[in-house]
């Protein structure tokens, strides 16, 4: 039978299958030709079969799904413009800096952040879990004691969230 999205589920089999062939150890996209055979009760089929006529601006779906995507390169953004970014400053100067050989140079800019109330408990776990998960853990109390120092009307914050994700492991 007729279904009104049939485009985009024929795109998402497609996409399955160039996911396979890549999980195969290929390393190249396969072309895949998506095809509907219909034999429904509605003649001819009453829908259009290109899946970005399925969104609410198919232009616009057409420009972003068929151009590049946008990138956001921030290796190389200056960190004084990361600073300016304020709610999510944090996270990018730390997704910039994690291979650093010693995070310990960050500390001023982070505590900074801190002072300024552009963080949230849930951004400084998000933070810590990401240092423990990419970064060097060996170096990741002094880090955050560090930090802790230099700020102190936040240390108490600082330390019960380090606190929290030690117990959870």
């Amino acid at each position: 039978s007729a279904e009104k999205n049939m485009a985009f589920r024929l795109m998402r089999y497609a996409t399955a299958a160039m996911q396979r062939h890549l999980d195969k150890g290929y390393d190249r996209v396969p072309l895949v030709v998506p095809l509907l055979f219909y034999h429904g009760e509605t003649s001819p089929y009453p829908y259009s079969l290109n899946w970005l006529d399925e969104f609410d601006d198919p232009q616009l779906a057409r420009q972003l799904y068929t151009e590049a995507f946008p990138l956001v390169d921030i290796t190389i953004v200056p960190d004084d413009e990361i600073m300016q970014h304020r709610r999510i400053a944090l996270l990018e100067l730390i997704q910039k800096h994690i291979r650093d050989r010693d995070l310990i140079g960050m500390v001023d800019r982070i505590t900074t952040l801190l002072v300024r109330g552009f963080t949230n408990d849930s951004q400084l776990q998000t933070l810590f879990n990401y240092l423990l998960q990419c970064g060097d853990t060996s170096r990741f109390t002094r880090f955050i004691q560090e930090i802790a120092e230099r700020s102190p009307l936040q240390k108490e914050r600082l330390m019960t969230i380090a606190e929290r994700l030690r117990q959870e492991g």
